[in-house]
């Protein structure tokens, strides 16, 4: 659907050589690992009936741009281990020449690794653009960023890793629902959690929940890194929403907001004590 032809490959394929006559051209190639790619991209981030519709956008639009970009980067990642190799009836041969020396090891997999981190830096940026697109909201991958304080991949890269940052945040996310879920029961109810995470998504935060959202990515982080809980922290966000009942009012009704109420004592008769 999005890179259709070996001229428009070769835009996204620094320092690759010219097709030889008779030579299979490299999109010839790739177009497997570029199907497989494609399938990829909307299993997980888009959806296939939204990279249908980004597919049918202009060439120079951001998000068609990003999404071919990101193909194309994935597509590559998967073929080179087997771009260089040959099946002969004796087995397996390394294709080289007189003019060109196969490239060592460490090389390939230094491309490789890059390839990949570009791709996540791109998928990162796509997921900015995303909620602009029609339908990717009601979408199941919309869901699956939706689900904690953290959408992004800054999610990884705020616990200082810069390496498989997709994979990273897989990992990471599986453990922050737990906390979230942990947080939103004793503190901040699971009502205003959901909201957060809808506007973090959205980017359409208030200045007020700002405050409270970035303390608690504050506080995810930390936990995440293996840092004790800051319970006081915590106790002041919860003091906070508690008093300023018309920008929370989802708290107030919150079954956690129960553990926050004191319960006064009524001195009766046939009570065990009287209290003056």
């Amino acid at each position: 659907m999005l890179v259709n032809n070996d001229l428009e490959l070769r835009k996204y394929l620094p320092n690759v050589l010219a097709t030889v006559e008779g030579e299979s051209s490299l999109f010839d190639k790739l177009d497997f690992f570029l199907s497989a790619a494609e399938r990829w991209l909307a299993e997980n981030f888009t959806g296939t009936p939204v990279l249908v519709k980004i597919s049918a956008m202009e060439e120079a639009a951001p998000m068609r741009t990003l999404a071919c970009q990101i193909v194309v980067a994935d597509a590559f990642s998967r073929a080179i281990p087997s771009l260089d190799l040959v099946l002969t009836p004796n087995g397996f041969g390394i294709v080289s020449n007189n003019n060109i020396a196969p490239a060592s090891a460490d090389r390939v997999n230094r491309l490789i690794k890059s390839l990949i981190t570009n791709r996540d830096s791109l998928l990162d940026q796509l997921l900015s653009l995303l909620p602009e697109a029609d339908g990717w909201l009601e979408s199941a991958q919309s869901q699956f960023f939706a689900n904690t304080l953290f959408p992004r991949f800054n999610l990884v890269t705020l616990l200082g890793l810069n390496q498989e940052v997709w994979r990273n945040y897989q990992s990471l996310r599986l453990q922050l629902i737990s906390i979230e879920d942990e947080l939103a029961e004793k503190y901040i109810s699971r009502e205003l959690y959901r909201r957060f995470r809808q506007h973090v998504l959205l980017r359409s935060t208030t200045a007020e929940e700002l405050t409270i959202i970035q303390s608690l990515q504050q506080v995810e982080i930390d936990l995440l890194a293996g840092k004790p809980l800051n319970y006081r922290l915590l106790i002041s966000l919860v003091d906070c929403i508690r008093k300023n009942t018309e920008d929370f009012p989802e708290w107030q009704t919150s079954s956690t907001a129960q553990y926050f109420r004191q319960q006064s004592f009524r001195s009766e008769k046939k009570s065990g004590g009287y209290w003056w």
